[in-house]
């Protein structure tokens, strides 16, 4: 567990691996980070997508359910998966932030987090996907290293194209 007290504020931060009664927790911050893009997607796929959502957190197997705790509350997650479905490099998937506490750094947290803990392991790559809803994720992955990677794109409905992206580890 990492541990450590911001400088800005007088709260306890700290990343670690989930406990099993946190897993609604994180379904919960990641469905609230997500349904900002409900909107544009079609009632049927979004059913659909919140259903997966939490099928990975609750049940998903090869899979480490990272928690960013803020005074022990998650406030954001993320999932770091052995392997992506259609690549073999490991995935990390839905991360997520609490809307109440974005731009506080927290997303790149999770993400240096799962980075290293694949760095330790040997890991050359790592590879995400993302849509072209998600566009500050977007920025902030292409800010971070990542690179198209139009190998593992996919359309899970026609017309809704998910844009996959691949970073160096060394």
């Amino acid at each position: 567990m990492t541990k450590f007290q911001s400088s800005q504020e007088t709260s306890i931060q700290a990343i670690r691996d989930a406990k099993e009664e946190e897993r609604s927790a994180m379904l919960e911050v990641t469905l609230n980070a997500y349904r900002e893009f409900e909107a544009n997607a079609d009632d049927k796929f979004w059913q659909m997508y919140e259903q997966n959502i939490a099928e990975a957190i609750h049940r998903g197997e090869d899979i480490e359910r990272i928690v960013y705790l803020l005074d022990e509350k998650v406030v954001g997650s993320v999932l770091l998966c052995k392997q992506s479905f259609n690549s073999p490099e490991p995935e990390i998937r839905l991360l997520a932030v609490d809307p109440a506490h974005r731009q506080k750094g927290i997303a790149k947290a999770l993400m240096d987090e799962c980075e290293q803990r694949l760095a330790k392991r040997g890991h050359k790559q790592v590879v995400l996907h993302t849509t072209h809803l998600m566009q500050t994720a977007r920025e902030m992955y292409e800010r971070n290293g990542y690179k198209r990677y139009e190998k593992i794109d996919f359309s899970p409905v026609p017309g809704f194209n998910v844009l996959g992206f691949i970073k160096d580890l060394i």
